[in-house]
């Protein structure tokens, strides 16, 4: 065992973990590392990239909500949304603002499938190194793909919003043309284009490293922050001015501009309007809602992220925690939304329950039954 305690030592035998090393000494000289870490067998320490010490309080807290919590009402998201984007896509739903919900069920699912591997299997790889070795070595990929698939649904939910206003408040003309298939799957298109392309720089914001792992005495992997990530025009271009208006800022404000006028022309001006597309219509702003109210804590902490750093402190890991809890909340209760509100939904969806049960048995299935009769 080799220990190395600055980054002056690096003894010739470590030669063959020269990448190691540079890396390291690349956080170190950029200050993304605090200190110079302890080597053993040639490789930094795991937990190097960690900001600050976890008390047991808050380690407890986060093992309880992240480890668990999370998980659990995820997978619960994931059932929900597998069952709305089925309902959805089923021929006596079809419609422009249901495709969008539809594709939001799907960019959900992935919302969900991320969060959880970011997030709690972050919050549990301390405990196993298996774990902590697929974390390292996944998590600089999987990061891009879920903020592109946050970025989709927010995308998506800003194209119901936008269809449902069209439907609610506009002409006949219009509503024609923003429920034409070939505009809804070209919109479709273009939201998943986007959030891709948007989101690509988030791929050079990690770098993975081998490090050495204190507790179980073997080698790891360790995902840090790359100094592209604290470059001070891609702080201030990317993260502050792109992400508030493009993510944050300007899709809430659009929302909550569309959703007053929907509520407006649902209770003022079109009351004598079908009960169940006026359940329809309440469900999707209840969503948007929904949406909006999840998100807030989001945005305060991305656009105020140093300020709030100088005044919590620590105490910003809880905030944090609990924004990322709300995060997976908002992909995962829209199907509750659904069932209670849009009486055309629970429809649809008994309709394809009792199908499935009173389905005839295939035809090969029925010979086979009577050559067994006359038999017996």
């Amino acid at each position: 065992m080799v220990d190395l305690i600055g980054p002056e030592f690096f003894p010739d035998e470590c030669f063959a973990f020269n990448e190691t090393y540079s890396k390291t000494q690349i956080l170190y000289n950029t200050s993304i590392l605090e200190r110079w870490p302890n080597f053993t067998h040639c490789r930094p320490h795991c937990g190097m990239c960690q900001l600050s010490q976890r008390d047991h309080s808050y380690t407890v807290f986060n093992l309880i909500l992240i480890g668990f919590v999370l998980p659990f009402i995820g997978m619960c998201g994931l059932m929900g949304n597998a069952l709305s984007a089925f309902v959805y896509s089923r021929p006596a739903m079809r419609s422009s603002t249901n495709s969008y919900l539809c594709a939001l069920g799907c960019s959900d699912s992935a919302v969900i499938c991320t969060a959880i591997f970011l997030f709690c299997v972050d919050s549990v790889r301390r405990y196993s190194l298996l774990i902590s070795i697929i974390y390292g070595a996944l998590s600089s990929f999987i990061y891009p793909l879920g903020m592109a698939a946050q970025t989709c649904s927010v995308y998506f939910t800003l194209a119901a919003g936008i269809d449902c206003f069209v439907q609610v408040c506009l002409t006949e003309k219009l509503k024609a043309f923003f429920s034409n298939p070939s505009f809804v799957r070209i919109t479709v298109i273009s939201v998943v284009l986007f959030s891709i392309f948007y989101n690509i720089p988030h791929c050079f914001e990690a770098v993975v490293l081998e490090c050495w792992h204190p507790h179980f005495q073997n080698p790891s992997l360790e995902m840090c922050p790359a100094p592209f990530r604290f470059k001070p025009s891609y702080m201030l271009i990317y993260y502050k001015y792109m992400y508030s208006i493009f993510l944050a800022i300007g899709p809430l404000v659009v929302l909550v501009i569309l959703n007053s006028c929907i509520i407006f022309a649902t209770m003022f001006v079109k009351k004598g309007s079908d009960n169940a597309n006026t359940g329809d219509t309440i469900s999707l702003v209840l969503v948007v809602l929904l949406f909006l109210t999840c998100n807030a804590a989001a945005l305060l902490l991305n656009v105020l992220e140093a300020r709030l750093a100088e005044l919590l402190g620590p105490r910003l890991d809880y905030v944090v925690d609990a924004s990322n809890l709300l995060v997976v909340l908002n992909s995962s209760f829209n199907f509750c939304i659904y069932v209670t509100f849009s009486s055309q939904f629970r429809r649809t969806l008994r309709q394809c329950f009792s199908t499935a049960k009173t389905r005839p048995a295939p035809r090969r299935v029925l010979l086979l039954r009577r050559q067994t009769e006359l038999l017996i």
